[in-house]
């Protein structure tokens, strides 16, 4: 499973990662490596069975205290 996961990922930045090198997009490579890192790790860690906790609970909370709308 992670053999997989890892040719999955390779596969992936094969095809992306040359095409924003050739046109020099220094900064959007940038900000896909780290969300690919990101997207990898999260991956690594539900194929090794590890209890992630879900991200959408605490992004609620912040946007719920910096933009004190009335939610209901």
């Amino acid at each position: 499973m992670i053999a997989l996961l890892i040719v999955a990922f390779a596969v992936i930045l094969l095809i992306q990662v040359p095409k924003l090198i050739k046109k020099k997009y220094w900064r959007e490579l940038l900000v896909y490596s780290v969300l690919m890192t990101l997207a990898f790790v999260m991956c690594l860690l539900y194929a090794l069975h590890v209890d992630v906790p879900n991200p959408v609970k605490n992004t609620q909370y912040y946007i719920k205290e910096l933009f004190p709308f009335s939610y209901k």
